[in-house]
């Protein structure tokens, strides 16, 4: 009978296992394709995580394990109070629906943090797979495409990509930097390829993203790269090698300019907007008009310092502000996600975002591995040209990295402890 009994929890283990990857591989494709999957990818793991605590007949919930969860809750939290100050309500509940997986996600991954843990690195290594084959199908359109591509980039387009060419950047500059970490792990054991498999990858990756010439991926790359790496060798006191990778963070990017065409007409362009810019001719255009949305953050910010005006009413502050002063009806939203939290939600509001986005820092400051670091350095630095708390392939890729990341250190830290 008891052996009976163990035979079926094993095969319930390993289907919620099958499950659960099944689940992460439908998260992964639908990050590189469509919200829809990626709905459906995070609805699948919800569901098993159900079916988890049902067959597990789990009730009781250790608190210090569930603390480090409950970081990214505090978004969500924010967003719901926020509709106390905001008169339109539907703007209002379209913003909780869409930052509802800072609710749901944590709860998900504290049930299987068993299952996250011990596929941590498999996950991060098969993330990295995917967005190098993306990138690589990326790069061949471009390429069959030089010319045409070539010019609309000389005019303030971007490269295709299959999602938001800013969100896909970010995932690049992820990808790019787990690669390097994981060549520099030769203990770990990858299941998904060998050390310089991962080097390779890193490789293509860092061309690519010079290739996609989207600055928000090439600056938190190259600032991440720089801290990360450099405090990686400082503590093997390899002094060499920190003086030759910074010479290359100074070398290639200049190199880069003269001789990848995508990236030189980008330059150009942008030296152009500015000029616009300048001469107050530049409220359509991509780079002017960001400057545009922080100077209409700042002055909705100004008029409800404390609380915010209230997400549900940005839009429609944000519309008045660019009639008002420019006589245009754009209704653009402050590209920087502190002005965006700052002129929506106040004071209070910036201090609970960095709050949830430093808490795990804080949390874990004495065993934090180089990917969390990683991903908390690239929403940081992203947060200041973009607003990617609110833009949902950003969220699902902040929330999936960083939840796997908390299971991995919570439960190797309950491992060592017992």
């Amino acid at each position: 009978m008891q052996d009976l009994e163990l035979t079926q929890n094993r095969s319930t283990a390993i289907s919620l296992t099958g499950l659960t990857d099944f689940a992460v591989v439908i998260y992964f494709i639908g990050l590189v394709a469509s919200k829809a999957i990626l709905a459906i990818g995070m609805g699948v793991l919800t569901v098993t995580a159900i079916v988890h605590v049902i067959k597990n007949k789990e009730t009781h919930i250790k608190s210090a394990s569930l603390n480090s969860f409950l970081f990214p809750v505090l978004i969500f939290l924010v967003t719901l109070l926020s509709g106390l100050n905001s008169t339109d309500l539907t703007e209002w509940g379209a913003f909780v629906t869409k930052k509802l997986p800072f609710l749901v996600l944590p709860m998900v991954f504290y049930t299987l943090r068993i299952h996250f843990s011990k596929r941590y690195r498999t996950y991060l290594a098969g993330f990295t797979i995917i967005v190098s084959l993306v990138s690589l199908g990326v790069l061949a359109n471009y390429l069959m495409n030089f010319e045409s591509v070539n010019a609309a980039i000389g005019r303030g387009s971007a490269i295709a990509t299959p999602v938001d060419h800013t969100e896909f950047s970010l995932y690049v500059a992820y990808a790019a930097l787990v690669s390097l970490f994981i060549y520099l792990e030769p203990k770990k054991v990858i299941a998904l390829g060998t050390q310089s498999t991962f080097l390779l990858l890193a490789i293509f990756l860092i061309i690519f993203l010079h290739i996609l010439t989207v600055r928000s991926g090439l600056v938190v790359f190259y600032l991440s790269a720089i801290l990360l790496l450099g405090m990686h060798f400082l503590r093997k006191k390899k002094y060499g090698v920190i003086a030759g990778l910074l010479a290359a963070f100074f070398i290639i990017p200049l190199l880069s300019i003269n001789f990848i065409p995508s990236l030189k007409k980008k330059m150009d362009y942008v030296q152009w907007d500015f000029k616009q810019y300048r001469q107050d001719k530049g409220l359509t255009y991509s780079d002017s008009e960001r400057i545009y949305s922080l100077k209409a953050g700042w002055e909705i910010f100004k008029e409800q310092p404390l609380l915010g005006i209230g997400i549900g009413d940005l839009k429609a502050a944000c519309k008045q502000y660019y009639q008002q002063f420019h006589n245009k009806d754009l209704d653009h939203f402050p590209h920087n996600q502190y002005l965006f939290c700052l002129a929506a939600t106040g004071i209070m509001g910036l201090i609970a975002y960095m709050v949830a986005i430093l808490g795990p820092v804080l949390h874990f400051r004495r065993r934090m591995d180089a990917y969390l670091a990683s991903l908390i350095l690239i929403i940081l630095l992203a947060g200041m040209a973009e607003n990617p708390m609110e833009r949902t392939f950003s969220i699902g890729f902040y929330l999936f990295f960083v939840l796997a990341s908390i299971c991995y250190l919570t439960t190797t830290w309950e491992q060592q402890k017992s």
